[in-house]
């Protein structure tokens, strides 16, 4: 998928930024940036851990772009990450991961929406079958942001998550 196209979008207050792919190695630092402008929160919601340092020390764990396996987009404005989307395919080349993460200063302009809606549009692309995805319950935003877009939750037995599925159509 490294042939995905950058493209310039609006966000909700009228600024611009650009998705793209992410770069591994050139964006490392621009991508540490963005982890360490989100709150506990937000990392708790995106990686069930609650501070940067946590995400930083494992950066191999959750900012790996193996070519085959992983696509990262990612929403760039001046040189800073804002936001990424992930699809992160498994084995059998129709199923993937999803997951999204926008850094705090940016949450609230529509560009979540903008990068799930990008993904899923590569995800067609790419030919997958299958998106999955995992949430903690109190991630309300994103489990409505994307039953929007055609995912099923179930909750796990043990309350602890939500997994949701969309068949790609």
């Amino acid at each position: 998928m490294s042939t995905f196209a950058p493209q310039r979008v609006m966000l909700r207050d009228g600024s611009e930024v650009v998705l793209r792919c992410f770069r591994p190695g050139a964006d490392m630092a621009a991508w540490c940036e963005m982890i360490r402008a989100c709150n506990r929160e937000t990392l708790w919601r995106r990686f069930e851990l609650r501070s940067a340092d946590a995400v930083l020390s494992r950066p191999g764990d959750f900012c790996r772009c193996e070519p085959g396996s992983d696509f990262i987009l990612v929403a760039e404005r001046g040189g800073k990450i804002l936001g990424e989307a992930r699809l992160c395919l498994f084995p059998d080349g129709e199923t993937a991961e999803f997951c999204v993460l926008v850094a705090d200063p940016w949450q609230g302009l529509g560009l979540g929406s903008l990068l799930t809606d990008t993904a899923l549009e590569a995800a067609r692309r790419l030919g997958l079958k299958r998106l999955v995805v995992e949430v903690v319950p109190e991630n309300v935003r994103i489990v409505r942001l994307l039953e929007r877009r055609g995912f099923a939750f179930r909750r796990d037995p043990d309350g602890r998550i939500f997994r949701g599925e969309k068949t790609m159509g």
